[in-house]
């Protein structure tokens, strides 16, 4: 992939949505967008820990969840900078009641991060990193 070919942008800003006048539309979830602008081609990525909202609004993009996507689009720009210092930015959220940032581990995640998801949930390592690829 070329740099700056790659959008990844939050679903209700994301222009695929605009274009098809659908950007006050409500999704069941925090969704990212990624699409490149040399082919139609284009990625959904569910954001897999709770939602941060007092309320629990599905579709509550937390100023970190913001944060994260900001930095995939900004690296797939081609930007070099510090992605921790970029984190550590985000003031804490109500929802984040240890102030750590921290995603829940996923029941089906190994622990230690490493090897094979047990039965009940399957999948490679890199889907239990917080973003879950679907093709869209």
């Amino acid at each position: 992939m070329v740099p700056t070919d790659g959008r990844f942008l939050p679903y209700p800003d994301s222009p695929l949505n605009e274009s098809n006048g659908k950007s006050d539309r409500r999704t069941n979830g925090r969704i990212f967008v990624l699409s490149f602008q040399s082919s139609t081609q284009r990625h959904m990525f569910w954001l897999q820990s709770k939602s941060q909202h007092p309320k629990g609004e599905p579709s509550y993009f937390s100023p970190l969840d913001l944060k994260r996507g900001e930095i995939v689009n900004r690296l797939l720009q081609g930007d070099e900078f510090n992605v921790q210092e970029e984190l550590d930015s985000v003031p804490k959220d109500e929802g984040d009641k240890d102030g750590s940032h921290d995603d829940v581990v996923m029941e089906d995640a190994d622990p230690e991060g490493h090897g094979e998801a047990s039965a009940s949930g399957g999948g490679d390592s890199s889907e239990q990193r917080g973003l879950s690829g679907g093709h869209g």
